[in-house]
C-alpha cells in the first residue's frame, strides 16, 4: 500500500494559489463578522453572549449572511484542504467518470436510484445544470457524505486514491464545523429565538452515530469553477451559477478572494457583490431554517458571477459544508414554541404543508439545475411552488403565486 507521501507525489499535490484582489471598482457588502472566539459557555459569559446573538440576529433576519471570523480553523489546514481538492478535480476525466455522483446531467437523473450529482457522494462533472438560452454550467465538484458517521471510512465505499488518502483530514475538518461551530452558532440562535439554550442542536442537529435518520448531518464539497466560453456567458448574462437559495439550515464556504458571489437583497431585489475575509467563513442560511423559524431567518438567493478581467486567470476554489437538521424534522415553527417568534407573529403560514426536512431535501434536490427551472427569460429562475412553499424562484411566496409562469410541483 502506497503511503500517503507517495500518493501526493503521485497526484502533485501542491499549494493553491489564490487570486489576488481586484483592482476594478465594485462596490460590495461588508457582511457583518462574528467573532467566535468571543463565545464563551457558562452563565457568567451570558451577556457576552447575548451580545453576540443580537448582532448575529441584524444578520439572520435581513440578509441571511454574515462572515465568520476566529473560528479556530488555522490558515495552514485551509491550505491543505484547497491543495487536496485541487489534485481531486485534477483527476483524468475517465477516472472521474468512475465516481460520478448520479448522470451526467440533470435531466437525466433516475432519482429512484440515485440523489443525483447535486447531493449524491461523488463527481458532478461540468455541463451537469442547465442554464439558459441553451447554455450549460462549466463548474465541478466532488461531494462527501455521512461525514459524521463512523461508516464514512467503510473500505467498500468507492473512493479515487487521493480522496481515500486524506479522509481524516477531510472528516476532521468538516465534523469540526458541525460539532463545534454549528453548535455555537445554534446556541445563538437560541438566544435569539429566547429558547433553552441547547435546544436547537439537542432537537435538531446533534449527530447520533450510527441512526442517521434521526441524527443531525451534512455534506463537503470541493467545489472549482472553470471559466466559462465569452459567447456563452453573454447568453446567460455572465452569471456561472444561477440565482438559489440553498435547501439546508446552514451553508459554510470559505472566503476566497476573487470577486464573483453575489446576494440578493431580501427588500430590494437587487444584486450585490460580497466581499472576501481573509482566512474567514461566509455563512448563509438555508430553507430549512428559514422554515423553522417561520420566516424570521432568511434563506436569501445568491449566486456565481464571471470574475473581473483582472482576476479570470486564476480558478475560484471553495470548500463547502452544507449542514442539514436531522431529517425527521418538522420544518416549520411550531414544534419551536418560541416566545420571539410568537412575538413578532411569525407562524406557520395556513398553505405550508406539514413536511419533514427529509420530504424538503428530496424534491428540493431533485429540481435544482433542471432544464424546465433554470432555462427562463430572466435574471432568475423560474418560480417553484413546492408543498406549498417557495422552492426557487426571488421574493416572497405571495410573488410566486402572482406569477404566471411559477411551477407547482
Amino acid at each position: 500500500m502506497s503511503s500517503v507521501e507517495e500518493i501526493d507525489k503521485k497526484y502533485n499535490v501542491r499549494p493553491f494559489i489564490e487570486a489576488q484582489p481586484s483592482k476594478e471598482d465594485f462596490e460590495v457588502i461588508e457582511l457583518e463578522s462574528i467573532d467566535l472566539s468571543l463565545f464563551k459557555e457558562g452563565p457568567e459569559y451570558l451577556e457576552q453572549r447575548q451580545e453576540l446573538a443580537d448582532k448575529l440576529e441584524q444578520s439572520l433576519s435581513t440578509y441571511g449572511f454574515f462572515s465568520l471570523v476566529n473560528h479556530g480553523i488555522e490558515q495552514a489546514e485551509f491550505e491543505k484542504l484547497r491543495s487536496i481538492a485541487q489534485s481531486l478535480l485534477e483527476l483524468p476525466e475517465d477516472v472521474k467518470r468512475q465516481y460520478l455522483a448520479g448522470a451526467l446531467t440533470s435531466d437525466a437523473e433516475d432519482r429512484s436510484v440515485s440523489l443525483g450529482a447535486e447531493r449524491g457522494a461523488g463527481f458532478k462533472p461540468r455541463g451537469y445544470w442547465s442554464m439558459k438560452n441553451g447554455v450549460t454550467d462549466s463548474i465541478e465538484h466532488y461531494n462527501f457524505r455521512d461525514l459524521q458517521q463512523q461508516d464514512l471510512f467503510d473500505e467498500n465505499r468507492p473512493y479515487p486514491e487521493i480522496a481515500r488518502a486524506h479522509l481524516p483530514e477531510v472528516a476532521k475538518y468538516f465534523r469540526y464545523l458541525h460539532s463545534t461551530v454549528l453548535r455555537k452558532l445554534t446556541i445563538l440562535c437560541d438566544i435569539i429565538l429566547q429558547l433553552p439554550e441547547g435546544f436547537l442542536w439537542e432537537n435538531y442537529f446533534k449527530v447520533i452515530t450510527g441512526d442517521k435518520l434521526n441524527s443531525g448531518s451534512g455534506f463537503g464539497r470541493f467545489m472549482l469553477y472553470h471559466a466559462m466560453k465569452r459567447d456563452d456567458e453573454e447568453k446567460v448574462d455572465k452569471t456561472w451559477l444561477r440565482g438559489h437559495s440553498d435547501g439546508g439550515a446552514f451553508t459554510f464556504i470559505t472566503s476566497q478572494p476573487i470577486l464573483s458571489l453575489q446576494i440578493r437583497d431580501y427588500n430590494t431585489g437587487e444584486w450585490k457583490y460580497v466581499g472576501h475575509t481573509p482566512g474567514g467563513l461566509i455563512v448563509n442560511i438555508g430553507d430549512a431554517l428559514e422554515f423553522i423559524t417561520g420566516g424570521y431567518f432568511k434563506s436569501s438567493m445568491h449566486r456565481v458571477v464571471s470574475p473581473p478581467d483582472d482576476q479570470r486567470q486564476f480558478k475560484r476554489l471553495v470548500l463547502i459544508y452544507f449542514c442539514d437538521p436531522k431529517l425527521t424534522s418538522i420544518i416549520d415553527p411550531e414544534p419551536l414554541n418560541s416566545p420571539k417568534l410568537k412575538s413578532l407573529g411569525y407562524n406557520k403560514p395556513k398553505e405550508w404543508e406539514k413536511i419533514t426536512f427529509q420530504q424538503w431535501d428530496e424534491e428540493k434536490g431533485r429540481l435544482f439545475g433542471k432544464k424546465d427551472v433554470n432555462d427562463s427569460k430572466g435574471d432568475d429562475p423560474n418560480l417553484v411552488l413546492l408543498y406549498g412553499r417557495k422552492a426557487e424562484g426571488p421574493f416572497s411566496l405571495e410573488d410566486a403565486k402572482r406569477k404566471s409562469n411559477s411551477i407547482k410541483v
